[in-house]
């Protein structure tokens, strides 16, 4: 069975690397996603113990298929044509006197060969996640429905109890990210308590991920009984993960701003805001107060919407008539106040006038009304949200701190940022 594998026993096993390739039995060292070193008997042969530790620890380390250089698709796909030839070798000897070991190794092979395999299309969807940075919106429905399929065709591919720890790591970073990106799907139809559940579903797989490293930050000797000491550090795919969770339940936190303030008191529903990475609500306050602008509001388009029912949790069996006229564009936040009920027919004018414009990427739709002598200031973050920033008085339409007010509002909201840090060299 797999075990840890105590530094200091380690040495004891230096000699049986040493051994050469032809050999059957070999002690192989796996680093896995849980930052312990393991071992198993009748493992792979030496050769692929580089290979393998590289391809797992690489991975969780930061390289992607992006570099050029020693790049993880070329050593995935070398190790895989190598454990394809043990798999080859292994059923051309079946016929013969094989040993029970060249038996399971040829077993184990074929097994982690669609590890690898499984490895390399989960590092292809990281890409797609990458490319969809640039778009207008990341449909995240299509991206989970990906994802599933990746995991139903591997599900049960490498079982075997010696890989078990390839496996279950394998396992938890799949069940957080279709967790994270149902939640991204979910809050983007404003659905207050599936956002919830699955933003909790992936806090608490993060937080037994997490624990792994926990453990391991005391320090300890060096591998082959030195002096030198190192606290271990989260991989930076763990560290993606949890910036990801951090940014939607910022977005979370302003979406249900109102349902969640029902729950606290003004001054601690502010505490808790402020705590977010980043605090919407006080960004929005603070550009109010700088610029002095009337209102800023997000508004929820909801025509078409069968299951809409307003602000927070409502009984899947409640009914509720179906909102007309200007009631089917709430205002999902509405700072400093609630929302201005006088223009707001101006504002849904202007976003049916304008739907082809805000549709467009990165772009900020002005109008200014002589009749009320108001300025408008729009933009759509999703496909269902529109901002909209309300001014008392004439504003230039070529403004540039309320261009890139709206515009860093409406990328962050999109979560565009996370997907194209996933490029190596990208600082988010």
């Amino acid at each position: 069975p797999v075990m840890l594998l105590d530094p200091e026993l380690l040495q004891h096993f230096v000699p049986f690397l040493g051994k050469p390739a032809s050999a059957v039995l070999y002690l192989s060292v796996f680093y896995g996603t849980d930052g312990e070193f393991r071992f198993c008997e009748c493992g792979v042969v030496f050769q692929l113990h580089y290979c393998l530790t590289r391809a797992t620890s690489d991975w969780a380390g930061g390289q992607s298929f992006f570099s050029r250089k020693d790049s993880i698709r070329t050593i995935y796909t070398s190790l895989q044509n190598e454990l394809r030839k043990l798999v080859t070798a292994g059923r051309s000897g079946a016929a013969g006197n094989s040993s029970h070991l060249e038996e399971l190794l040829s077993h184990l092979s074929e097994q982690l060969s669609d590890f690898v395999q499984a490895r390399m299309e989960i590092a292809e969807f990281y890409e797609k996640m990458y490319s969809l940075s640039s778009q207008k919106s990341i449909q995240s429905v299509e991206l989970v429905h990906s994802l599933e399929c990746i995991l139903q065709k591997y599900s049960s591919r490498f079982h075997h109890p010696i890989l078990s720890p390839l496996e279950s790591s394998f396992q938890l970073e799949a069940d957080v990210l279709t967790q994270l990106l149902k939640a991204q799907a979910v809050i983007s139809e404003w659905r207050f308590l599936p956002s919830l559940l699955n933003l909790h579903g992936a806090h608490s797989k993060l937080h037994i991920w997490g624990q792994m490293f926990e453990k391991q930050r005391e320090t300890r000797k060096h591998l082959f009984g030195g002096q030198t000491q190192k606290a271990l550090q989260p991989p930076h795919l763990f560290q993606w993960l949890t910036r990801l969770k951090n940014a939607l339940l910022a977005k979370f936190s302003f979406y249900f701003h109102e349902a969640l303030s029902r729950q606290t008191g003004p001054s601690e529903m502010k505490a808790l805001t402020t705590k977010t990475n980043p605090d919407y609500c006080g960004k929005i306050s603070s550009f109010i107060r700088k610029y002095d602008a009337q209102n800023v509001s997000l508004i929820f388009d909801n025509r078409g919407s069968e299951t809409f029912q307003g602000h927070g949790y409502h009984h899947p069996h409640s009914y509720r008539e179906a909102p007309k006229g200007v009631d089917q564009y709430p205002a999902v936040v509405s700072l400093p106040s609630e929302r201005p009920l006088i223009h707001w027919p101006d504002v849904i004018m202007i976003m049916s006038d304008r739907t082809a414009e805000l549709n467009t990427l990165d772009k900020v739709v002005h109008f200014y009304d002589d009749k009320v002598q108001c300025t408008y200031f729009l933009t759509r973050p999703e496909p269902q949200f529109t901002i909209v920033v309300i001014f008392d008085s004439r504003k230039s339409e070529k403004d540039s701190h309320f261009l890139s007010f709206l515009n860093e509002l409406s990328t962050s909201l999109k979560n565009s940022k996370h997907f194209a840090s996933l490029k190596p060299g990208s600082k988010g």
